[in-house]
C-alpha cells in the first residue's frame, strides 16, 4: 500500500515538472499588474467628469477582457493620461455636429521601460444638432466607449506576447 502512494506521487512530480517545461506553472502565476494611475481633464465638460467615466470603462475593460490583473498601487505597469481638448465641428450640408476629444495616455513599465509609450488619442462622434443639449450623454458615453477599445488595443495588441 505505501509504495503505491509513494509511485502515485512520483508520478505526479514528473508529470508537474514536464509539464512545466512547456506551460507556465499554475502555481506561480507570473500575469503583469496593471495600475491605473492618474486620469485627469484639462477640459470641462458640463456635467460629466470624462476622465473618471474614462478611468470607471478602462477598469472594467481591462477586467473582462485582459490577461492583466488590475492593481490599485504598485502595478507592473501604469496607465495615466489627461483629456487635452474638445471641439465641436459643424458638418457640412447637415443638422450634424462632430464632436472630436483629444486625450494624451501613458504607459509606463516598471520592468521594461523600452516599452514605454506616450500618445495623443484623438476619438470623434457625430450626432444630431441638439441647442438643448450640447453634450449628449449618449455621445460622450460613445467617444469614452472608442478611448477604451483603442487604448486598451495600444496597450494589449503591441505587446500580445509578453501579457
Amino acid at each position: 500500500m505505501g509504495y503505491k502512494k509513494f509511485l502515485v506521487i512520483l508520478i505526479f512530480i514528473f508529470y508537474m515538472t514536464f509539464n512545466s517545461c512547456y506551460y507556465s506553472s499554475l502555481f506561480f502565476d507570473t500575469k503583469k499588474t496593471i495600475e491605473i494611475g492618474d486620469i485627469s481633464e484639462v477640459v470641462n465638460i458640463p456635467r460629466r467628469s470624462i476622465s473618471f467615466d474614462f478611468k470607471k470603462s478602462i477598469e472594467n475593460y481591462i477586467m473582462k477582457h485582459s490577461p492583466a490583473n488590475l492593481a490599485l498601487k504598485n502595478g507592473d505597469v501604469i496607465l495615466e493620461g489627461v483629456f487635452l481638448n474638445y471641439a465641436i465641428i459643424p458638418v457640412e450640408n447637415q443638422q450634424l455636429k462632430k464632436i472630436k476629444v483629444t486625450a494624451k495616455i501613458s504607459y509606463k513599465d516598471i520592468y521594461e521601460p523600452e516599452k514605454n509609450w506616450e500618445k495623443s488619442f484623438v476619438v470623434s462622434e457625430i450626432f444630431k444638432n441638439n441647442k438643448k443639449d450640447l453634450f449628449p450623454k449618449e455621445v460622450i458615453d460613445k467617444i469614452i466607449e472608442k478611448l477604451t477599445i483603442q487604448v486598451y488595443q495600444k496597450i494589449f495588441d503591441d505587446f500580445r506576447n509578453d501579457w
